[in-house]
């Protein structure tokens, strides 16, 4: 059975008491102090914390696991648990800090709950350690939101807005009282759009902003259903592109360029209610507008000029024109056949050769 209170409360027996009277004793009391033992425990404590939230969070990424754990093990959250253990029952203190309620201050308590957590570890083991740190964490876990734990109003204000589109809220400092070293700030948080205004103090700018901030989250998160998304028509365009546009005077360009079947183009126009258009035009002899324009060649420029110019006598040289065409034309095998008609046109030539050398020498 525990032989102390506060081991009935841990439900935590320790074999070694030394260890437990070591890691309540306070620095101000004697030399052989917890703070090595504080140490240790730290180093438990966010191991086990760390093992307990990878195990209960499965969907959380590193950061967030890291923010969740700092702030599970901040001082304010040992302090809490220090305070439902009335670990200040047992605290062994100096006179100075006894006569100055260092029993009650939050860092001298989270201190000693660390110190313990050690102390639990060296006497029992890491088991033992994981099992009164897991039975002490498990209300705390069971009531937090790891989105939102960690936080502050200003950060959870800012996020809310910006998740709805929302133009982030302004901060103003609208007075400050008391001497100059003890002033009160009194800040204004605006957010124009929900029409919300709301004003906080504090100590310090920044704990006034934090204050304003939290006033001004709860009327926003009040307002929260008028903030609903209108939802976005989605496949509209997809449908609109996907009918069939009929462009008066190209009904049969459309048709050539479908090149579906028969039955699928019926199909398709009765799905979309555009009725199947036909070229029912009457035949004609007169040919398409595409083949007219291939017909009609208009002419050239030059053709123009060469028009214009008036016709002049041309000197024909069957000399050279009998050279030009022997040179490209291929040799072929004399036969039979062809001997008469290849000497036909030499003859002509000569003849016509004759008779223009005929003509000059009479001139």
């Amino acid at each position: 059975m525990p032989s102390s209170p506060l081991e009935s409360r841990l439900r935590y027996e320790f074999r070694n008491a030394e260890l437990l009277r070591q890691a309540m004793t306070h620095r101000s009391h004697s030399a052989t102090h917890n703070e090595r033992l504080e140490f240790l425990g730290d180093s438990v404590l966010n191991c086990v914390v760390a093992a307990l939230l990878f195990q209960r969070f499965s969907k959380l990424d590193e950061g967030d696991l890291s923010r969740v754990r700092a702030n599970l093990v901040k001082q304010q959250s040992l302090y809490e648990i220090a305070q439902a253990l009335n670990v200040s029952e047992g605290l062994r203190l100096g006179e100075g800090e006894l006569r100055s309620g260092g029993f009650r201050r939050p860092s001298i308590l989270a201190d000693t709950l660390e110190a313990i957590f050690g102390a639990i570890f060296l006497d029992g083991g890491f088991d033992a350690a994981f099992t009164v740190i897991k039975r002490l964490y498990t209300p705390v876990l069971d009531h937090i939101d790891p989105r939102t734990i960690g936080k502050d109003a200003k950060t959870l204000l800012q996020e809310y807005l910006q998740g709805h589109k929302i133009a982030l809220p302004t901060y103003t400092v609208v007075a400050t009282h008391g001497a100059a070293h003890n002033q009160q700030f009194e800040v204004e948080c605006t957010v124009p759009k929900l029409d919300v205004k709301v004003s906080g103090s504090g100590a310090s700018r920044r704990a006034a902003e934090q204050a304003a901030a939290k006033k001004a989250l709860d009327e926003v998160m009040a307002a929260a259903p008028s903030l609903a998304v209108k939802p976005k028509r989605k496949g509209a365009r997809a449908a609109k592109q996907g009918e069939l546009e009929v462009v008066p005077g190209v009904t049969g360009i459309q048709a050539a360029l479908d090149l579906r079947s028969p039955d699928r183009r019926e199909r398709h126009h009765g799905a979309h209610g555009v009725p199947h258009v036909t070229d029912e035009r009457p035949a004609s002899t007169t040919p398409p507008l595409a083949v007219i324009r291939a017909t009609h060649v208009e002419p050239s420029a030059g053709a123009y000029a060469a028009a214009d110019k008036p016709e002049r006598a041309v000197i024909h040289r069957p000399e050279k024109v009998a050279k030009s065409e022997a040179a490209q034309t291929p040799e072929r095998s004399p036969g039979p056949e062809t001997h008469d008609d290849d000497s036909k046109p030499a003859s002509d030539a000569r003849a016509s050769t004759d008779a223009v050398r005929a003509a000059d020498a009479g001139h």
